[in-house]
């Protein structure tokens, strides 16, 4: 490995650097994901919604 001379390592060192860009296929891939959460979330709520009533209603009428 070559060496860096003190003067090329400082330079280096004070050059700023600015924020990475976010490829389009990032925020695709977290998109599709967000909406994969969001709508297993709604799914799992419905069913318990409609799952709830039913069974206690179920379990009324049965006595």
């Amino acid at each position: 490995m070559a060496k860096i001379k003190p003067k090329a390592l400082l330079a280096q060192s004070k050059v700023k650097k600015g924020p990475s860009q976010i490829s389009v296929t990032t925020i695709f891939t977290y998109l599709v994901l967000g909406v994969v959460v969001v709508s297993s979330v709604y799914a799992a709520y419905k069913y318990w919604v409609g799952k709830g009533p039913a069974v206690t209603a179920a379990g009324v009428e049965g006595n």
